[in-house]
């Protein structure tokens, strides 16, 4: 039964009476201070006591559709001489817009208390309340909500909807036997759950998200690149701290409330590097935080991606390249991720270095089947060279990886080329063997449907790409794939991990993927 449906709103219970006792025992909790009371009906004891306490101002609400209670509860305060300091208003338990929109009458003065007698009567109104209660201290942090709480026979109880929100905490500060009932006072305040942050570090560029688990408010940053194979760790550990210190400083966040930092770093395959780094961090930037959930960027995006019980793959073609199996029992395969002398295959740095060497093998005479004067052509205008050999300076001696990476963009735009097409070709051909190669650790009904995550610049070439993709699976056993945008950032997903792995705090994230593709087989 809704609130405005229900008649308790003519009656004064015994919780109102025990409850004005309790807060004419402690007047220190309400004297000047601004008073809210929640369902104060057409009596409106509570609220009247506060004001009789000296209270600065006393906001008195109830359903806004019981016209006749609002009206009474007026009638009440005018009769009790504290009008000038009573505001009667309606809220909606149900309705976030109906307790925004008190909110917004309070404004930004300090509202100290919430007060609530017998408000938890019938146990469809429980979960509203409770969200209610939250979306009040949310926006008023500091206040406390007292209530009053009668035992009935019938075992209701509002615990299990506070497990909803973690930062409410609720104790009970004195239980009152009368000769009928038995009447307990509870008290309610703001916890902070604090922050927590998550990196998607790759070669090339860094994402940084920091997320509020009071709120789920989330403030977000991009960077250089934060692959420690490519810089040393201690270098990579700097960057990290001073760019977090920094957002931490521009959004005027306090820097003691980051609970845990999940990073997800390109290059972070290795377990004992990994303690390596995590030790160096602590030790040197300690100030940030202590507490860490770190593994690579491939991992971190299958873990956000496929949180539940389910296969799935995470296939990347960035700068670099790796695939990241999850089977639905929680284990992790890989495949690639090894960085561009060893690995790499199908990424931007793989599909421009292998058109490069179409282009040199080509005019040695080592390559006969395509023309290569588009590459060519291509090559000097991206580097503003004349002579080919001049991009030896850029594979040896100034080499760096990003540079050659982006060469692959001005392929991109000329994929009808046959030898552009080809290294593009090629290059799926690999990202599928990445693919089958995983699917191996799967059994022969669970390869047969396989969802994928694809992330990086080289799939918006996916036309150019499939050929060879499609052709490598061939004969794996496995029947379509199903190819999918990311529900989330990384980023996202290695914040949610350190607050599930350091405090056991689930913070929320989109689980939703969009499907990009269906490929039978």
């Amino acid at each position: 039964m809704s609130g405005s449906a229900q008649n308790h709103w003519k009656h004064a219970w015994p919780c109102a009476q025990v409850f004005s006792d309790f807060l004419c025992s402690n007047q220190e909790l309400i004297e000047d201070k601004l008073v809210l009371e929640i369902g104060a009906g057409a009596t409106g004891v509570c609220g009247l006591t506060t004001a009789k306490l000296g209270a600065a101002n006393v906001w008195m609400t109830d359903h806004p559709k019981l016209e006749a209670a609002l009206e009474t509860l007026q009638r009440n305060i005018e009769a009790n001489g504290v009008a000038e300091k009573c505001i009667v208003t309606g809220l909606d338990w149900e309705s976030r817009a109906s307790v925004s929109a008190v909110c917004d009458q309070i404004g930004d003065r300090h509202l100290d208390v919430i007060i609530a007698s017998d408000v938890f009567f019938d146990p469809s109104t429980f979960c509203p309340l409770i969200d209610t209660f939250a979306q009040l201290l949310i926006k008023f942090e500091h206040a406390t909500i007292w209530f009053a709480y009668q035992l009935r026979d019938d075992n209701w109880t509002c615990a299990p909807y506070l497990s909803k929100y973690p930062f409410l905490r609720a104790t009970l500060e004195r239980r009152i036997e009368t000769e009928k009932e038995t009447i307990d006072i509870f008290k309610m305040t703001r916890e902070s759950l604090g922050l927590y942050a998550g990196i998607e570090g790759g070669a090339t560029g860094s994402k940084l998200v920091i997320i509020d688990a009071d709120t789920n408010q989330r403030y977000t940053s991009s960077t250089e690149g934060t692959n420690f194979f490519l810089t040393d760790h201690t270098i990579v550990c700097k960057r990290i701290a001073d760019w977090i210190l920094e957002v931490f400083e521009k959004e005027k966040l306090d820097i003691k409330n980051l609970k845990a930092l999940g990073l997800g770093l390109s290059g972070a395959e290795d377990e004992e590097f990994n303690k390596k780094f995590v030790d160096y961090f602590r030790q040197n930037h300690g100030n940030v935080t202590e507490n860490f959930y770190l593994t690579s960027d491939a991992v971190m995006t299958l873990l956000a991606n496929f949180p539940g019980e389910e296969n799935g793959i995470v296939l990347i073609a960035g700068t670099g390249s790796s695939c990241r199996l999850k089977i639905r029992d929680g284990s992790v395969k890989g495949a690639g991720g090894w960085g561009h002398q060893i690995g790499d295959g199908g990424s931007a740095f793989w599909i421009a270095r292998t058109a490069i060497q179409m282009l040199f093998d080509a005019e040695d005479g080592f390559e006969e089947n395509f023309n290569t004067d588009v590459i060519k052509q291509l090559l000097f205008k991206h580097y503003n060279i004349t002579d080919k050999t001049r991009m030896l300076d850029y594979l040896y001696s100034k080499f760096e990886k990003h540079k050659i990476a982006d060469f692959t963009v001005s392929l991109a735009e000329r994929t009808d080329d046959a030898a552009v097409a080809e290294a593009f070709r090629r290059a799926g051909d690999v990202l599928g063997k990445h693919v089958r190669t995983v699917a191996k650790y799967l059994t022969n009904e669970d390869r047969k449907v396989l969802s994928i995550v694809q992330i990086g610049g080289v799939f918006q070439s996916w036309d150019a790409l499939q050929q060879g993709f499609v052709a490598s699976l061939s004969g794996s056993g496995i029947e379509k794939i199903v190819m999918y945008e990311p529900s989330d950032s990384p980023a996202v997903g290695a914040a949610v991990l350190a607050a599930k792995e350091r405090n056991e705090i689930f913070l929320q994230q989109n689980v939703e993927k969009k499907m990009l593709r269906e490929i039978n087989l």
